[in-house]
């Protein structure tokens, strides 16, 4: 089983790509991009900076991440394959 931070950074790599596909593409907004973005990076701030020093995240950390998470898949401009991905590296080691 991987390290708690490293499936939190495969997620945060994921979106972010995700989203600058969607900027180039039309898909969403620079306005809509920025906003995606800026939820992530609070998101994963608080994660890194509360667990730096620690492999084990507490349940209400673990709530937070899986209500990203299901807010991300629900997104129409996620491709297939990278919600395959976060499917991947999320639900199947949870």
């Amino acid at each position: 089983m991987r390290d708690q931070k490293e499936r939190v950074y495969s997620i945060e790599r994921l979106t972010k790509n995700e989203f600058r596909h969607a900027l180039a593409v039309n898909l969403i907004t620079q306005e809509q991009h920025d906003n995606y973005l800026q939820q992530l990076n609070e998101l994963t701030s608080y994660i890194y900076e509360k667990y730096k020093d620690s492999l084990a995240f507490y349940d209400e950390d673990w709530i937070k991440i899986n209500d990203y998470y299901e807010k991300i898949v629900a997104l129409d401009f996620i491709r297939d394959y990278t919600k395959e991905e976060l499917e991947d590296s999320w639900l199947i080691e949870m």
